[in-house]
């Protein structure tokens, strides 16, 4: 390897720890005071670099939200389509597929509490925020409909499954005193009653 080679392989290597350590940052603050509170200056000294650092990497929240959604999930590992679908080709029913779409989620959620509780706070506040939340909504929508696929339900069906699924749901029963360990069995069980309500009245249809 030349030493010009090594030097530009070095110094490639530090642009892309500095930029980690200014998401890090970020997703951090964001998480204690939310993203509104949170100037680039306080992002800057968490990461322990010059503001003019942090607004080379990212001129604006557009470029620096996605940028922690990103860190977030790929620490909390929602399921890809990719991933569901192999594990829903495994289960017979649609209600094995909604059971573990739930628990796989709270199991997320549990891991990424902080920030997505920041997020889904100021998504009407700040556009970028608010994509990063409609993105992950979509993505939910669409296991949903993969978990219950060949039951003929209607859009208010899907709605109010993706309600028993989605995040806020989830928030609101450890806010009211669920223990975590607990969230996932509940939800279970009334997406699956719900379901089993749904089902039989479309037989009696």
């Amino acid at each position: 390897m030349t030493p010009r080679r090594y030097r530009m392989q070095a110094r490639s290597r530090s642009v892309a720890e500095t930029r980690s350590r200014i998401i890090q940052a970020a997703t951090e603050l964001h998480t204690e005071r939310g993203v509104l509170a949170t100037s680039w200056e306080d992002v800057a000294d968490r990461a322990e670099v010059a503001p003019a650092t942090v607004y080379r990497h990212f001129p604006s929240l557009a470029e620096l939200i996605p940028a922690c959604a990103r860190s977030v999930f790929d620490i909390i590992r929602p399921p890809t389509l990719e991933e569901a679908g192999v594990k829903f080709a495994r289960l017979r029913t649609p209600a094995k597929r909604l059971e573990i779409l739930i628990r796989d989620s709270c199991h997320c959620y549990a891991k990424g509490e902080g920030w997505l509780h920041a997020a889904r706070r100021e998504r009407d506040l700040i556009p970028a925020v608010g994509e990063a939340v409609r993105l992950q909504e979509e993505t939910l929508e669409t296991l949903v409909r993969a978990a219950t696929d060949g039951l003929d339900l209607s859009r208010r069906d899907i709605a109010t499954l993706f309600a028993f699924c989605d995040f806020p749901f989830y928030k609101s029963l450890v806010d009211a005193g669920v223990m975590k360990s607990e969230v996932a069995d509940v939800i279970v069980d009334l997406a699956l009653g719900y379901l089993k309500v749904r089902v039989r009245k479309l037989k009696q249809s």
